[in-house]
């Protein structure tokens, strides 16, 4: 856990230690465990002093009292998962992708240094993202990339075009939850579909290993185009019931002044939603938006292939496409073999 909150700090995110547990400092005064998807027992969870003045949120058994709903995004029977699980036009991305690029950990920490810092500059240009928008300075992105590798059991893998890096993923086995936690990649590797071969490989390597229950990408962002990212490759929107405490004072602004922030905090942004499971499985919540959604946290983009990436392919080499997919799986099992090791 002390590695998954070190994990966290380094991201961004303000992590604070409290009672016995890691919390997750969500806005001032305001907070959640670490372990966002982890259910805890009421009364047994303390967090920050802090919260007095703001308030705090867990996930909750089903059995237990609940105000409120957690939405994760989760991509749930990891240990199931194959390409043939994805719709035609998904598999397809990740076999025409799977052409384009090879994925293989990054375990060398100059070389991240070097080729990742031009991809993170890429991505920044696309995207305009301020969050960790310092690492546009190298120094800063070495600093980053100098913590990163101190955690042991992170997974860092890279998506190479002819050699060149395209795009970086970072995962971290916790428990027996994968957290895909951050993905980044230039333009072009994003228009040849990277994003989508990059999930694929992950999902199989854990599949393959059988080394975690489920992987985690992260919260329901309220229907943007991250989320139907997601949802489209068969991640499931589950509403974790959960228990809202927060301050008399400022429960009573939030509703009279915000009360879209109020119903966020919630989880009752989700229209049409009755607890459980909001959406099936590889349905969207709302119309994919095509455009880059792009977050430090991970970079994809709608939709299929741009007209441009289709061509770049010759006829042969779209024949040839499939036969790529069966050397990305044994890669995936090397890769699944070192989850394993961590998870052991």
């Amino acid at each position: 856990m002390e590695e998954f909150a070190a994990f966290e700090g380094i991201l961004g995110q303000s992590i604070i230690p409290a009672n016995g547990m890691y919390w997750r400092r969500v806005r001032p005064c305001f907070y959640r465990p670490l372990l966002t998807f982890q259910e805890y027992q009421p009364g047994l969870v303390k967090p920050s002093a802090m919260a007095l003045l703001g308030g705090f949120q867990h996930a909750v058994t089903p059995e237990e009292k609940a105000n409120s709903y957690l939405n994760l995004l989760m991509f749930e029977d990891a240990e199931a998962y194959s390409l043939d699980c994805l719709d035609y036009n998904r598999k397809r991305q990740a076999k025409l992708a799977a052409k384009q690029f090879v994925i293989q950990p990054i375990t060398d920490i100059n070389e991240f240094k070097q080729k990742a810092y031009p991809v993170y500059l890429s991505f920044y240009e696309r995207t305009r993202y301020q969050y960790g928008s310092q690492r546009r300075e190298e120094p800063c992105f070495s600093s980053w990339a100098d913590a990163l590798f101190r955690i042991s059991n992170l997974v860092i893998l890279g998506g190479y075009r002819n050699g060149e890096l395209g795009g970086i993923s970072v995962s971290l086995l916790v428990e027996d939850t994968l957290c895909y936690a951050t993905f980044f990649c230039n333009a072009e590797s994003l228009r040849l579909g990277l994003s989508d071969l990059m999930l694929h490989y992950m999902r199989e390597a854990v599949a393959e290993e059988q080394c975690a229950k489920q992987i985690f990408a992260g919260l329901y962002k309220g229907g943007n185009g991250l989320d139907d990212f997601y949802l489209l490759r068969g991640c499931k929107l589950v509403r974790k019931p959960a228990l809202l405490h927060l301050n008399p004072l400022a429960a009573f602004l939030l509703k009279r002044f915000l009360p879209e922030q109020y119903a966020r905090l919630r989880g009752d942004d989700i229209k049409g939603a009755q607890g459980g499971r909001a959406f099936e499985q590889g349905t969207p919540s709302q119309k994919p938006s095509i455009r880059a959604i792009s977050g430090e946290t991970k970079a994809v983009e709608l939709g299929g292939l741009s007209r441009v990436a289709m061509t770049v392919l010759r006829p042969a080499a779209q024949q040839e496409a499939a036969k790529a997919i069966p050397a990305a799986a044994t890669r995936a099992g090397m890769l699944g073999r070192g989850l394993r090791a961590i998870a052991n």
